[in-house]
């Protein structure tokens, strides 16, 4: 069953024979899961943010904005990738870029604007983990169009992209590291290939054991980055705003691999929307940006007044520790 699906797609509310049935299930869940799962300071000169000049293939993949091109040192995310998720304790808010997973982004903002989502629930959440939500088998099917439904071949990597910036080549978990107009990648440049990191506040689509099975969950990471996941989950963005809101979902029984005893308003999804031309745009700061630089460099060498011990510098630093910013307006 789910990797990550990561445990239960069954429903939460089942006859006796059901629930010994899932019960079985979600240990046998559990225990794939726990296989799985076995600062900002500013100051001096910049980091190395090299571009990597390899085009992606163009098809299928929406074009981006004028804006976006790997000397900028913001990324406006056009309205068509920004998604809204409504909660009892306020909006989270993610952009997306077709570039990480072209199918895996339209597929889901095709069921967002189905209405899929409306009154889902995040009913899974990890603390230091992940928040998962949406459904595979507790929604009424016959409500949806049967291809919005069905799995995803899936999308691990994709073509290395022109606008992607490398900014660590001393990486624990691929040969690069970098961001592709704020998003946050692994760069294998002699591959040619890149794919989106599982940094806190990735958006990423759930599945079963076998590969091609995303159909419609997702999740969010929402503590320590679990860069095992890497290259083996289909990554469509970022949160860009409510991380905070993230933080404060209940979280589900650790016995059932965090699946919720009890779906409450709290944890549900009260709507799901992709942004109209008209909203307040959001920018993802790029590794060009100076501030930017200075953090990053921070990081590396250490030279805050701060710092006493710097006897193993300068240093890799960890891009998703060192994640670019988002903002609504460029700064």
């Amino acid at each position: 069953m789910t990797i990550n699906q990561l445990c239960a797609s069954r429903p939460l509310t089942c006859s006796k024979s059901q629930h010994a049935k899932r019960f079985s299930v979600l240990r046998t869940s559990i225990k794939a899961l726990c296989l799985l799962s076995l600062a900002n300071f500013s100051f001096a000169s910049a980091p190395q943010t090299n571009p990597v000049n390899s085009q992606i293939n163009s098809d299928a993949v929406e074009k981006t904005t004028a804006i976006a091109s790997n000397t900028a040192s913001w990324y406006q995310v056009r309205h068509s990738n920004t998604v809204t998720f409504k909660t009892a304790y306020g909006d989270v808010v993610i952009a997306l870029h077709p570039a990480l997973a072209p199918k895996h982004v339209a597929r889901f903002k095709s069921l967002i604007d189905a209405g899929f989502y409306n009154e889902q629930a995040f009913y899974r959440v990890v603390d230091g983990f992940v928040a998962q939500a949406g459904s595979n088998d507790t929604h009424d099917a016959s409500k949806f169009p049967p291809n919005l439904l069905k799995p995803i071949n899936a999308e691990f990597t994709q073509p290395l992209n022109s606008n992607v910036n490398l900014v660590e080549s001393k990486d624990m978990f691929a040969p690069n590291t970098g961001f592709l107009d704020g998003f946050p990648v692994g760069i294998d440049k002699n591959r040619k290939e890149m794919w989106g990191l599982h940094c806190p506040g990735v958006v990423a689509f759930a599945r079963n054991g076998e590969k091609d099975t995303a159909s419609t969950e997702f999740y969010i990471v929402i503590g320590q980055a679990p860069r095992h996941l890497d290259r083996n989950m289909s990554v469509v963005g970022r949160v860009v705003q409510g991380m905070d809101i993230l933080q404060k979902l209940p979280r589900g029984n650790l016995d059932r691999g965090g699946v919720l005893d009890e779906i409450t308003q709290e944890s549900k999804i009260k709507q799901a929307f992709v942004h109209a031309n008209n909203a307040t745009p959001y920018f993802l700061q790029t590794p060009l940006h100076e501030e930017y630089k200075k953090r990053a460099n921070t990081g590396r060498n250490l030279d805050n007044p701060f710092f006493h011990d710097n006897t193993y510098g300068p240093r890799p630093i960890d891009v998703c520790y060192y994640q670019t910013k988002t903002s609504k307006k460029a700064w």
